[in-house]
């Protein structure tokens, strides 16, 4: 009797040691392609018990995604440096290019592009396409020999947890797949526009951003010619200078560049008679300074640092208002001042500064009372700063054009300056330095319930406003078309109101006598990921079963520290699955960034090898060889640090 069961174990054993461990990567943008990176980096340093078979799925391209996909329009650019961008944690080291060794995005656009910009250029969106696919192809031809790549261009429509498996349901209707492991990194959520919203009519056209940049999206996006048509644009973010460019450069016209320094756009006669955009703040984000950052210039917080983050956190969820951001405040009005005095005078600001009895309550009064002593009478306000328009009233819209256009004017002056140089740019510029150090703080319940909603819906927003602002070349195009007469920005607390019938009103209570009718709405803005609500079908299947649930009710999913496991409605933790990357925004922060530094071994690649990990970890032996140890071999040409800059 006890033979029998001892042959059925012994079979069952030989089986699990000659089948291939199973893991579907949902989604494959830079996320997605770092986890196939790093599993492949992880399994050239071990011995493995049994393969491993890696699904590489996208609904739109396989290797880059649907936001960096290669059919792109050229004028839809990165808002990253080249040079401040790869997918290898290491440089080449002289043998094959291969997972963990490779060129960064720079040194392979110069390689292939004799236009080539340098290193401070922003490329288009979809050559950093071409580059991630040039980069799993890289990986794939020098995989380790356990291990298999299969790409699969299909949405992924069900996933059903059953027998211990997942099993996958396509749209294409193929045969359903059967995986061990999910790694969810299915990027910006699917939504549609609020058409059916008290906003609209069902006549009424109102679309998404994505409805208008992506091509595959067939019927929704706008006609080739809009001429006679006033189209309005709800956001001045980033993804509104992409509308804006499909808008015009997209429709043919073009910008000219004076001798003057001065930018004119020349109509093709195809654009929109009229472009109306507004926000609730009424003005466009900030502009990235010139790059006159000294090269490998590093950056460490005085004030903001991660031994205060962490005795805050450890004393549980704290109120990031009154706990972090006058020291948030205290570093960004530091390299202000450094800035604004003379070397020897901010020299001597530091010391009486340091003399003095520094707390959270006290740092920013005494900051700015030792300031005051040296001439300086108002340090920067963060929040005054994303909304120079607050409580301000205009007669006409004369008077807001003016106002806008000056402020904009005078925020392309410091940038031009640079970076490194005006006092402002580098003020702000701290802000992006410290996005780590600020992720220690508030993610995954570092927050009490209050403080994460404020800083989530508030504190955040503000923060991302001032330090992700667009090229100067975007400024200069939007005061040609502001100048040009064909773009019109709405006062503070824009709106757009349905009209009978069809159409909008667009609009501002800031500005008096005002208002403009609209054919088309634009929500010019990336929606914010929302797992209750998101049409993905892996996203909605998932949620759906119970396996994903909401972060604090902020809509991004609750998962686990590292390796990203998600919290289920009944609150079990499910460890065959991972959820990377924006899904998670909210219950984490700031995850747009798709990208590695390069020499930086950052929260995106620790990220990325948390989940390769713990995928593998019952592939490898349990004792590994002395060669086997070296975890840290991929990372010998990196730097571990929490310091990331993308310039």
């Amino acid at each position: 009797m006890i033979q029998p069961m001892l042959n059925k174990l012994s079979e069952a054993t030989d089986r699990w040691s000659v089948m291939p461990e199973r893991i579907a990567i949902i989604g494959t943008g830079p996320r997605g392609i770092s986890v196939i990176e790093r599993l492949a980096g992880r399994l050239a340093e071990s011995s493995t018990l049994r393969s491993l078979v890696v699904y590489a799925i996208d609904s739109v391209e396989v290797g880059c995604g649907r936001l960096w996909r290669t059919d792109q329009p050229d004028w839809l650019l990165m808002n990253t440096r080249c040079k401040n961008v790869t997918m290898f944690p290491n440089p080449p080291d002289g043998a094959a290019w291969r997972a963990g060794y490779g060129p960064t995005f720079m040194e392979w656009w110069r390689q292939i592009d004799v236009n080539y910009p340098g290193p401070s250029g922003l490329a288009p969106r979809g050559l950093y396409g071409k580059y991630l696919k040039f980069v799993l192809d890289v990986v794939e031809l020098n995989l380790p020999e356990q291990m298999h790549i299969e790409r699969v261009r299909d949405r992924v429509t069900d996933i059903d947890e059953h027998a211990g498996e997942y099993v996958l349901t396509f749209e294409s209707g193929r045969d359903s797949l059967r995986v061990d492991r999910l790694v969810v990194c299915s990027g910006y959520p699917l939504s549609k526009a609020k058409s059916a919203s008290q906003e609209s009519t069902p006549s009424s056209r109102h679309l998404t951003c994505f409805d208008v940049l992506e091509t595959f999206q067939s019927g929704l996006s706008l006609p080739a010619d809009l001429s006679g048509q006033a189209i309005g644009l709800r956001g001045l973010g980033l993804s509104f200078y992409d509308v804006l460019s499909e808008l015009t450069l997209g429709r043919g016209g073009r910008f000219v560049h004076g001798d003057d320094g001065d930018v004119r756009y020349l109509r093709s006669g195809r654009e929109p008679r009229l472009i109306v955009a507004g926000s609730r703040s009424g003005f466009p984000l900030p502009m990235r300074g010139r790059d006159d950052r000294p090269a490998g210039l590093g950056f460490a917080p005085r004030f903001f640092t991660e031994t205060r983050i962490a005795d805050i956190r450890a004393e549980g969820p704290a109120c990031f208002r009154t706990s972090y951001l006058p020291w948030l405040t205290a570093e960004v009005n530091f390299a202000y001042l450094e800035k604004t005095l003379a070397p020897d005078r901010f020299d001597s600001f530091r010391k009486q500064l340091d003399a003095g009895d520094a707390s959270t309550a006290t740092i920013m009064p005494l900051m700015s009372e030792v300031a005051h002593s040296f001439g300086v009478e108002g340090l920067l306000d963060l929040e005054a700063m994303a909304a120079p328009f607050r409580g301000m009233s205009f007669p006409t819209q004369d008077a807001f054009r003016r106002a806008v256009v000056s402020l904009v004017r005078q925020d392309v002056a410091r940038s031009e300056a640079g970076e490194f140089t005006d006092p402002v740019k580098a003020a702000l510029n701290v802000l992006r330095f410290i996005r780590p150090h600020i992720r220690k703080a508030v993610d995954l319940g570092g927050l009490t319930h209050t403080s994460h909603h404020e800083f989530i819906t508030r504190i955040g927003p503000t923060i991302a406003f001032l330090s992700t602002g667009p090229s100067l070349t975007r400024a200069r195009q939007l005061l040609a078309l502001i100048e040009s007469g064909l773009l019109e920005l709405l006062g503070p607390g824009a709106s757009f109101r349905a009209k009978d019938g069809a159409g909008f009103v667009a609009s501002s209570d800031a500005v008096e006598n005002y208002s403009a009718d609209i054919d088309v709405l634009i929500d010019a803005y990336v929606p914010a990921p929302n797992v209750d609500v998101d049409d993905n079908p892996a996203i909605r299947s998932l949620a759906d079963a119970g396996l994903l649930r909401s972060f604090m009710g902020t809509g991004g999913v609750q998962v686990t520290a590292k390796p990203f496991h998600p919290v289920t409605r009944d609150g079990e933790v499910k460890d065959r699955i991972h959820v990377l990357g924006i899904p998670t925004e909210a219950a984490r922060w700031f995850l747009h960034v798709g990208v590695i530094e390069p020499g930086v071994w950052d929260e995106f690649i620790d990220d990325a090898d948390a989940i390769a990990t713990a995928a593998i970890e019952k592939l490898v032996p349990s004792n590994p060889g002395p060669d086997e140890r070296g975890s840290e071999k991929s990372r010998e040409g990196a730097t571990r640090t929490p310091n990331k800059y993308l310039s």
